[in-house]
């Protein structure tokens, strides 16, 4: 079924189409939604709705091409896409980015609605105490910062050979944009981290901004993330190998939808 999926999304990704499969499963992704994020808000038609009033729709009906979804995606077209389990062993499809399409009203509305409001959720946490390594700033929200500490403790776990790959990290919360866009990075939300920059490798950073799929980053480290939440960049066709976000729900599909 996904590699199915994988050929129509590649098709798609060259025309003026809409990324959610024709058999969206609008009921079990909302309960999924709830799932991941607890308490957050309620299922009501055709989308969720916040305790301030605040709805997101799961489907505007709206045909999107590839730059649309990033732009502009409802839940469905955020959760159409299922994130890879395992190994990334191949360069990932034509723009297949699960992760990326984000609607900016469901993160505000989970994590602040502007930056004062993120920032008064924020806790401070140390990277790799073990080193001395600096504090950073996480969200507490639905458990985060504590996500983060249990994957610190794996990563102190590892042998002596993985800290070049961890030190000194790239940062966590940023109120900022996704660099030359006006859509709010992850990292203003205080649910993203980057690891050491200087062994990773970002598309953008590539001659003329291709996309040529390049990663140093062990399997090891990236395994400890996603068992506590988070997705990983360099598993997008727009590679950000350093690049860590709590995104439950993509991990709770994966793990719902058969290989």
């Amino acid at each position: 079924m996904k590699t199915l999926f994988l050929k129509v999304f590649t098709v798609c990704s060259l025309f003026f189409c809409s990324f959610t499969p024709a058999g969206a499963d609008e009921k079990g992704d909302l309960e999924l939604l709830r799932s991941a994020y607890s308490g957050a808000f309620e299922i009501i038609p055709n989308g969720i709705r916040f305790p301030d009033g605040t709805v997101i729709v799961y489907s505007d009906g709206v045909p999107k091409d590839f730059n649309a979804l990033l732009e502009r995606p409802d839940l469905g077209d955020m959760l159409s896409l299922s994130y890879p389990s395992g190994e990334q062993k191949n360069p990932p499809p034509l723009n297949f980015d699960p992760g990326r399409f984000r609607p900016d009203a469901f993160f505000r509305a989970l994590y602040g609605k502007d930056e004062a409001e993120v920032r008064s959720h924020l806790r401070r946490i140390q990277w790799m105490p073990s080193l001395n390594g600096p504090w950073l700033l996480v969200t507490t929200r639905f458990g985060v910062d504590k996500k983060l500490e249990a994957v610190i403790a794996g990563l102190e776990r590892l042998g002596p050979e993985y800290r070049q790959y961890l030190l000194p990290p790239g940062g966590t919360f940023n109120y900022r944009p996704v660099a030359g866009t006006s859509r709010l990075s992850p990292h203003s939300y205080g649910i993203a981290v980057d690891i050491a920059v200087a062994r990773s490798h970002y598309w953008q950073w590539e001659a003329g901004g291709a996309a040529v799929y390049k990663n140093s980053i062990p399997y090891a480290i990236v395994e400890i993330f996603e068992k506590h939440g988070f997705i990983w960049g360099g598993k997008w066709y727009h590679f950000d190998t350093m690049h860590f976000e709590y995104r439950p729900e993509l991990l709770f599909k994966a793990a719902r939808i058969p290989d």
